[in-house]
């Protein structure tokens, strides 16, 4: 608990300074955004989940989400959701940005699996990348006692496609590569971002 309130307090503060945060008081679709089933026939929209919980993301996003889970399987670790809220808090990426997002993470001690994949308004597409970029670099500070963590974020990818804005910071297990080094980490991880992008840029295209 306490590393996560001081990650929260460092990318805040970060992303404040960068300009990456905004006021939002634009009215927006529940589109594409991410539900939980409560179990009263209703589905509410969701804030962040506990590992386990049963949630479904729909429209395009559940599209792209669903192509890389394909590719990578077991290996696809991320399975916690950001809320819009979270979304602007943790990465600076306000609500007047884009049209649909998907941001999930992975909600253990053990790793930092993440996918953020942001379907950005047409002239927001630079600002967008610039808040994942100054995401990323706030990641690399803080994780840089944790060589398999450090080797993770270093490794990590943000991608734009057509007016998606696409960050995998993917690689599952890389534990059997720690004795290895660094290099044989950051290079395995880097292959699985390729292939999740891969897989993003053919199906947003529409290849």
């Amino acid at each position: 608990m306490k590393k996560e309130i001081l990650l929260g307090i460092a990318l805040f503060t970060t992303l404040l300074m960068t300009g990456c945060i905004k006021s939002d008081t634009q009215e927006r679709s529940v589109e594409d955004q991410a539900y939980v089933n409560e179990g009263n026939g209703e589905e509410d929209a969701v804030n962040t989940l506990q590992t386990g919980a049963k949630y479904k993301v729909t429209g395009t996003m559940d599209v792209l989400r669903s192509t890389v889970i394909q590719l990578l399987g077991e290996n696809y670790w991320p399975d916690t959701l950001l809320s819009a809220e979270e979304l602007a808090e943790r990465v600076g990426i306000s609500e007047n940005m884009y049209e649909s997002f998907l941001a999930e993470y992975q909600h253990t001690e053990a790793g930092i699996d993440t996918m953020i994949l942001i379907e950005a308004k047409e002239n927001e597409v630079e600002t967008v990348e610039k808040c994942l970029n100054d995401y990323r670099e706030v990641l690399l500070n803080i994780y840089e006692q944790q060589p398999q963590n450090e080797a993770k974020v270093f490794a990590s990818r943000i991608e734009v496609i057509d007016h998606y804005v696409c960050y995998v910071q993917l690689g599952a297990d890389i534990s059997f590569l720690e004795e290895k080094g660094r290099e044989e980490m950051v290079a395995y991880c880097q292959q699985e971002n390729e292939r999740a992008l891969d897989v993003l840029e053919k199906r947003i295209l529409g290849a």
